[in-house]
């Protein structure tokens, strides 16, 4: 597999699992910073015993620790903590649509520091699923009386929310940006530490807000362990080898496919239902996270098929 096959694949695999936060939330009866703490946690303490059951503990000894090693994972967990908090502040889809801005800080950072150049067709891309979002969430709404409307708004009493949902959507841009740096870490050692500097930005918010497990019960716990391996060992290892290989633009698209798989979760498992605007937001989103690579592949497979000119009277 090369290079930019395994990073589609892990990255597609990697937005799936993230999609499915919903379903294993409304099975733990305690807070988001408790479950995105408990991602994190999982996350290193599996990665961790599978680098020493291989043999690997000297390789993390001799990984240099840098800025941008540590300021990964800290963004990582500083935004699962920032958009926690947002939800208890601001509305849900305002929360949500300001976290999803991170793909596109990361998208202009890498265009201006990293010299990553943005094709036409990745930002046609781009723009589909950007507006494919708003219209999943909600943010832009149609209604007979009033047409088109678009309803995010900072107001006085969203104005905290909205803000800690703009840090949140910078802090994961910030992570999807600094991840590109230091490529010369290994895929697991690397996810260690974002794992490990995730889960102590987490704990440092704890301070601020004390979490409560009094209403946890087995099943919540089961739950609660069960995706902290497939959600934060699982979709946040994989994340990590994707941008290893793709391009910041390419993980902003492809990441947008986390709130499709979220829509169709509540719609099969929950019976929650769509709006027009939003299905076509779906659609959208899909074909703007899938496009670019769908056209890649077209194209490769017609310069493989191309037949090569041969020149039976080369020149002496």
């Amino acid at each position: 597999m090369n290079p930019k096959t395994l990073g589609y694949t892990t990255m597609i695999i990697s937005a799936t699992l993230m999609g499915c936060v919903g379903l294993f939330a409304r099975n733990i009866n305690t807070s988001g910073d408790v479950i995105a703490f408990t991602r994190m946690l999982v996350g290193a303490i599996c990665i961790l015993a599978i680098m020493l059951y291989q043999g690997k503990g000297q390789q993390i000894k001799n990984v240099k620790l840098t800025p941008a090693v540590i300021t990964s994972g800290m963004c990582l967990g500083l935004c699962l903590a920032a958009y926690v908090s947002a939800t208890q502040y601001t509305t849900l889809a305002n929360a949500v649509f300001l976290i999803y801005t991170g793909p596109v800080f990361s998208t202009i950072l890498a265009a201006i520091f990293l010299k990553e150049k943005i094709s036409a067709l990745t930002a046609s891309m781009l723009t589909a699923v950007f507006i494919g979002c708003l219209f999943i969430i909600g943010i832009i709404s149609y209604h007979p009386q009033t047409g088109l409307t678009l309803s995010l708004s900072f107001s006085k009493e969203n104005m905290v929310g909205d803000i800690l949902g703009l840090l949140s959507g910078i802090g994961y841009g910030l992570y999807l940006f600094f991840s590109r740096y230091r490529t010369d870490i290994g895929s697991d050692s690397r996810s260690l530490f974002n794992f490990s500097f995730g889960a102590i930005a987490i704990a440092i918010c704890f301070m601020v807000n004390p979490p409560s497990l009094t209403a946890m019960d087995s099943t919540s716990w089961i739950w609660l362990i069960s995706m902290g391996f497939f959600i934060g060992f699982g979709a946040l290892s994989l994340l990590t080898i994707a941008a290893k290989h793709l391009k910041a633009a390419e993980l902003a698209c492809i990441s947008y496919l986390e709130t499709v798989v979220g829509a169709g979760l509540g719609i099969l498992v929950f019976s929650e239902s769509l709006t027009t605007l939003q299905a076509i937001g779906g659609v959208l989103v899909i074909g703007g996270g899938m496009g670019e690579i769908v056209i890649n592949i077209i194209k490769k497979r017609a310069l493989s098929h191309k037949p090569q000119s041969h020149n039976p009277h080369p020149q002496s």
